[in-house]
């Protein structure tokens, strides 16, 4: 099935995700935004904001480049990330995961319960995981009766998916792709397994360089989200602190855990609730702050928190 044909989005990390619906043109690619659109406001100049916390974890390899090769595109994807000023990187310690602990279905990751409770509680904020995927192979007649144009369509594609830690959920998807084509004549009169292979090495790189931009972009366009951490005698206590550029007089706007929905591992998803009032930060620490209730209420650990001024 082409990947022109195919598509699908589900809200949950922990499902299958990507979609896409496009046309066999030379480049094409795919954003879908999960959570509402308020969510997409864009930094305008000088607004204030923090930094976020992001582990990035290496490519999952479906289509056979090759550890080696596997390695550079990551760490390149990487090295481009790393360059926004908005973003801490970070990399998951060797041995704790790898590509093999998560099962990836075609055209799609699927992450365990397992890998996103180590990033909550290592203190990120997001967690970007994508793909190689596997090269694309069909027929297609591209011409019109009785013009028949028979050729063999080979798509080259990359998806990464970012996933808000705080409400677990699907904050972007978005795929890459290249589409290469050949007559029926000529890709009979060749090793086909050696020419993917070919135009799988040539492509990926291009699509990395591709994809880094549009992923910095979805990550700082968005705003802040973390938890309370703990309530006691009226001082509430966050998990943001200096290391994301948060000082005293910060505002966050404080929701509920709203409705709840089971996993495909097995564990519930709660997503944004009712907006039940607002608090301000009152002392900074290196990686937690205190605040007080400036209005609504009552606050209560595990709500949500969203970084307003």
């Amino acid at each position: 099935m082409s990947l022109r044909h195919w598509s699908g989005l589900l809200l949950l990390v922990l499902l299958p995700v990507f979609a896409g619906t496009f046309g066999c043109s030379t480049t094409a690619s795919l954003t879908r935004k999960v959570l509402p659109e308020s969510w997409a406001r864009k930094i305008l100049p000088g607004q204030p904001h923090l930094k976020k916390h992001v582990m990035v974890f290496p490519f999952i390899d479906q289509a056979d480049l090759g550890p080696e090769l596997t390695a550079q595109l990551s760490r390149r994807f990487y090295d481009l990330l790393k360059e926004s000023p908005y973003l801490i990187l970070h990399q998951p310690p060797d041995g704790v995961f790898s590509s093999t602990s998560m099962e990836s279905p075609q055209f799609g990751v699927m992450t365990n319960s397992s890998l996103i409770d180590f990033a909550e509680g290592l203190g990120m904020n997001d967690l970007v995981v994508g793909v190689l995927n596997p090269v694309e192979r069909s027929t297609d007649n591209t011409g019109w009766w009785p013009f028949d144009d028979w050729r063999r369509i080979y798509v080259v594609s990359v998806a990464v998916n970012v996933i808000d830690i705080a409400s677990k959920t699907l904050l972007i998807t978005h795929i890459e792709a290249e589409d290469f084509s050949l007559s029926l004549e000529e890709a009979e009169e060749q090793d086909e397994e050696a020419y993917v292979h070919e135009i799988a090495r040539e492509t990926f790189p291009e699509l990395i360089e591709e994809q880094a931009p549009v992923v910095e972009e979805g990550l700082n366009s968005r705003p802040w989200t973390g938890r309370i951490s703990a309530v006691e005698d009226g001082t509430i206590m966050i998990n943001a602190g200096k290391d994301v550029g948060l000082q005293e007089g910060g505002r966050f706007e404080v929701f509920t855990e709203g409705k709840s929905i089971p996993s495909g591992g097995g564990r519930t998803v709660y997503l944004f609730g009712k907006n039940i009032g607002e608090i301000k930060v009152t002392s900074v620490m290196d990686r937690h702050s205190m605040a007080e209730a400036v209005s609504g209420g009552p606050f209560k650990a595990k709500q949500f928190i969203r970084f307003m001024r």
